[in-house]
């Protein structure tokens, strides 16, 4: 048994390596052809436009289950800090008065009443999501999952993506107070370990991403063809999200000041592009997941 998990282990990690050798000047034209032809950018701004309505009260429902584990005031602020690193400032600005509010409030009566809101909010954004995904993968009209079961699927997959976030915060914050032990402990080696921790928060917080994102490219679609790359997509996926928050953050930052332009919506305008960039990097990745796979069976079918 465990030799035969060995050698599906191996055979995993080489065709995720595998996968990389079709990374070429072919296949970005590809990929660009399909998504002008999927029409990326729409379904990017669909996906967008039903998260705005499901982020408020799904990031209550995550912060209310971190809220039952009791956590400090610091523990608190550090969790505020690992999001800041992503997600722009004005965007953030949005949030403050709704997460001052349930700092103030009993968490176990917010979190029964908020998580079962949130899941059915957040089920829009999924439901979107599998969607875009059967366009991508080229799904045919007769094998797409039924209403009914697309929507149970949906749920599933919101409340597995809000599990996944609020256990993805709770390590850091666990992570950050071991770091804390230990470089107390340690002492003269404690500048180190912080900065060791300040730099492996962001890999970690981008693997949990693209584990997250595996989830959904895996579950999401309506049929799944064995073999088909999962993790390289979702890697790729995670990459790009995090350059396209960094350059968002920075434009906002130094580059434009939206408050002056748009006024008082300018912190919503901030978090509508934020969303769109985290949809389009989801949705990209799962083209480049569908444009290597068909290339991989090509080259199967005339082996």
């Amino acid at each position: 048994m465990l030799k035969r998990l060995s050698h599906s282990g191996f055979d995993l990690l080489i065709r995720f390596f595998q996968v990389f050798k079709y990374l070429n000047f072919k296949t970005l034209i590809k990929i660009v052809r399909r998504a002008a032809y999927h029409r990326l950018p729409g379904l990017s701004a669909e996906i967008a436009f039903n998260a705005i309505f499901a982020l408020f009260p799904a990031a209550l429902a995550v912060l209310s289950a971190i809220g039952l584990f009791e956590l400090s005031e610091n523990n608190f602020r550090t969790l505020t800090n690992q999001v800041s690193q992503v997600i722009p400032e004005q965007a953030l600005i949005l949030t403050s008065d709704a997460l001052q509010y349930l700092r103030s409030r009993s968490s176990q009566s917010l979190f029964s009443l908020s998580f079962v809101a949130a899941i059915w909010v957040s089920s829009s954004v999924t439901g979107a999501t599998m969607a875009a995904l059967d366009q991508i993968y080229r799904i045919p009209r007769d094998r797409v999952r039924p209403f009914w079961q697309m929507k149970l699927i949906a749920i599933a997959l919101a409340l597995g993506t809000v599990l996944l976030l609020v256990a993805a915060l709770l390590i850091v914050v666990l992570s950050d107070i071991t770091v804390q032990i230990v470089a107390f402990q340690s002492g003269s080696f404690a500048h180190v370990l912080f900065q060791l921790w300040h730099h492996l928060s962001l890999p970690i917080a981008l693997s949990i991403v693209a584990l997250a994102l595996g989830f959904i490219y895996r579950h999401g679609t309506s049929h799944w063809k064995h073999g088909r790359p999962i993790m390289p997509g979702a890697i790729l996926a995670a990459i790009l999200w995090a350059i396209l928050s960094g350059l968002l953050r920075f434009y906002v930052a130094r580059v434009s000041n939206f408050n002056q332009v748009y006024g008082a919506i300018g912190a919503v305008i901030v978090l509508l592009l934020w969303l769109y960039f985290s949809a389009f990097s989801m949705l990209l990745g799962g083209l480049f997941n569908s444009v290597v796979g068909e290339a991989m069976q090509k080259k199967i079918d005339r082996e």
